[in-house]
C-alpha cells in the first residue's frame, strides 16, 4: 500500500513538471506542457507533455502552427500571483508586470504607476517569468534580424522570400535589399553626394548586387553573389564571390572569396574575406569583417580590418566600429569610425 501511495505521487509529482507552461495554437487549442526549447532559426518550438500514462514525449511544432505561448502561467494561480513577468507583445512593445488573472482568451496584468491593464492573448508574443533560469531566458531572445550580413559584406546565411532592409552608411551611402525568393536576394544603392551634386550632367555612382545562399548541414550555409558598382561613361567594377558562414543566427563565422575587375579586367589575385559576429546580449553583437586584397602595381596582398559593436533591436540596429590596418594604425591607433544603421522591413 506505501509503496503504491509513493508510486502514485511521484506520477503526480512528474505530471507537474510536465504542465508548468502553455502553448496557444492557431487552431484554437491549448496545450499545457513544459516548453524545452525556442529554436527561431529553424522557427520551431518543442514542447514535452505527459501522455495518461505518465510517460515524457516530445513534440514539435512550427511558428505558423503557434498563436502564443507563455512560460511558467499554468502553474497555479495563488503560486503565480505576485510573480513578475516580461510580456512581450507582437508589436514590439515590452511590458513588465505582475499577472492578476487570466482565461483562454484575455490576461489581465497589473503594471507598476499605471495601474490594471487587460491584453488579448492573440496579441501577445510571449510570457517569461523575470526569475526565469538565464538558459531559458536566452533561448527565448528575438531571432537575429540581421544575420544576413555583417558590416558591409554579406554571409552566405539568405534572405527570406519577403523579407528586406535598407543600411544607411556614413549618412551618405544608401543600401537596399530583398528577397525575391527564400534563397535568393537582389539590392542596389547609391550614394548622395553624387546623385544630388549640382552639375552640368547628372551622372551618380550607383551599385547594384546579387546573392543566393542555401542551408547545406546544420549550422553550415553556403552562397555566391555579385556586386557591381559604375557610374556610367566614367569606370565601372564588381566582384563576383563565394561565400561560406558556419554557426547559427545568432554566432558565426563568414569565409569568402571573389575576384575583382575595373572596367572589364580581372584582378590576378583574389580578394580574401574572414568574418563573424558573436551574441553577447539579446541586443548586442561583437561583429568583425576582415580583408586581404591585392593592391598596387604588384598586387601585393594588403590586410584591413574592422572590430565593433551592434546594438539591434526585432527591427533596427547600429553598427558602431573601426577601421584600421597597418598605415591607419600609424596615424590613428583605434582606426578610422565606422557607422551604419539598418531597417529591416517584410516579413
Amino acid at each position: 500500500m506505501i509503496i503504491l501511495l509513493l508510486g502514485i505521487t511521484l506520477q503526480a509529482q512528474n505530471n507537474e513538471e510536465c504542465i508548468k507552461d502553455t502553448v496557444y495554437l492557431k487552431t484554437g487549442e491549448i496545450i499545457p506542457c513544459k516548453i524545452s526549447s525556442v529554436d527561431r532559426a529553424n522557427d520551431l518550438i518543442t514542447i514535452q507533455v505527459c501522455d495518461t500514462n505518465g510517460i515524457l514525449m516530445y513534440e514539435p511544432f512550427s511558428f505558423d502552427q503557434v498563436a502564443t505561448y507563455s512560460i511558467g502561467t499554468a502553474i497555479q494561480q495563488e503560486k503565480k500571483r505576485g510573480d513578475l513577468y516580461r510580456i512581450d507583445l507582437l508589436d514590439g512593445t515590452r511590458l513588465t508586470g505582475k499577472i492578476l488573472s487570466e482565461n483562454d482568451s484575455i490576461i489581465v496584468i497589473e503594471l507598476q504607476d499605471l495601474g490594471e491593464l487587460r491584453l488579448p492573448r492573440n496579441k501577445i508574443d510571449k510570457l517569461i517569468p523575470l526569475d526565469a533560469p538565464p538558459g531559458l531566458k536566452k533561448s527565448l531572445w528575438f531571432k537575429n534580424p540581421h544575420a544576413t550580413r555583417l558590416l558591409f559584406a554579406p554571409t552566405a546565411i539568405p534572405l527570406k522570400r519577403g523579407e528586406g532592409y535598407y543600411q544607411n552608411i556614413y549618412i551618405v551611402g544608401n543600401m537596399f535589399n530583398y528577397g525575391v525568393l527564400d534563397n535568393l536576394s537582389i539590392g542596389g544603392g547609391f550614394d548622395f553626394i553624387t546623385m544630388f551634386a549640382i552639375t552640368d550632367e547628372w551622372n551618380p555612382i550607383l551599385n547594384f548586387n546579387a546573392k543566393t545562399g542555401f542551408k547545406v548541414h546544420d549550422n553550415v550555409h553556403v552562397g555566391a553573389g555579385a556586386l557591381y558598382v559604375t557610374q556610367v561613361n566614367n569606370f565601372s567594377a564588381g566582384l563576383p564571390y563565394a561565400l561560406s558562414t558556419f554557426g547559427n543566427y545568432n554566432s558565426n563565422f563568414t569565409t569568402g572569396l571573389g575576384w575583382g575587375f575595373v572596367d572589364g579586367t580581372f584582378e590576378e589575385k583574389p580578394f580574401i574575406m574572414l568574418g563573424g559576429m558573436v551574441r553577447c546580449s539579446e541586443k548586442i553583437w561583437f561583429i568583425s569583417e576582415n580583408w586581404i586584397t591585392p593592391f598596387g602595381e604588384n598586387e601585393k596582398y594588403y590586410l584591413a580590418v574592422s572590430y565593433g559593436i551592434r546594438f539591434s533591436g526585432k527591427r533596427m540596429c547600429v553598427d558602431l566600429a573601426f577601421i584600421n590596418s597597418k598605415d591607419i594604425f600609424e596615424e590613428i591607433f583605434i582606426g578610422i569610425p565606422y557607422v551604419d544603421f539598418v531597417i529591416k522591413f517584410g516579413k
